[in-house]
């Protein structure tokens, strides 16, 4: 028997959509805690928070540009509406099998400053987002991408704005 020393915790996170790599047997799920966090429902509250901690990751990783906020909100909206398989004007619309959580919009938005910065010193733009949606879409389920190719070819392309557009113009940049 081992024991840990006072205040030690072990957290573990899973995803309930994907189950993790193995279902968690009925003896190890006595031992846990359980709290279910759902995605978040306030589109600026989620946006701040992709903001504040991609921009943290970016600091860290050496990037001297913070994340673009108007890339960050196409990446929030694409986000929410895969997620929610609805779109803003309220399209009904193929839900990916991807779990599109805030902490993956997270990671994503890094990338998309990581390369932004890496590859043309500034601060990323739509075409890394498909690039860096891509594998975000693509690791669990190949159909996925096929998804995102739609919702490219479809939504993005009735949106107004510079990034909107970049968006649809990059959705050649898909892998297939």
């Amino acid at each position: 028997m081992v024991f840990a020393r006072d205040g030690f915790n072990i957290i573990a996170t899973a995803n309930t959509r994907d189950r993790g790599v193995n279902e968690m047997s009925a003896a190890l799920k006595r031992r846990f805690n359980f709290e279910t966090v759902f995605p978040i429902a306030d589109f600026a509250t989620e946006l701040d928070l992709v903001e504040q901690e991609a921009g943290r990751l970016l600091e860290h990783s050496g990037v001297q540009v913070a994340p673009r906020r108007d890339v960050l909100e196409v990446l929030v909206t694409v986000f929410r509406e895969l997620r929610d398989a609805t779109t803003e004007e309220g399209r009904s619309m193929d839900r990916l099998s991807a779990v599109m959580s805030t902490a993956e919009a997270v990671s994503v938005a890094h990338q998309v400053g990581v390369r932004g910065w890496f590859l043309r010193g500034e601060e990323g733009g739509a075409a890394d987002i498909v690039e860096c949606l891509a594998g975000t879409a693509a690791k669990d389920n190949p159909e996925d991408l096929a998804r995102l190719r739609r919702y490219l070819e479809q939504q993005a392309a009735r949106r107004d704005g510079e990034q909107w557009k970049a968006l649809h113009a990059a959705r050649h940049l898909l892998p297939g």
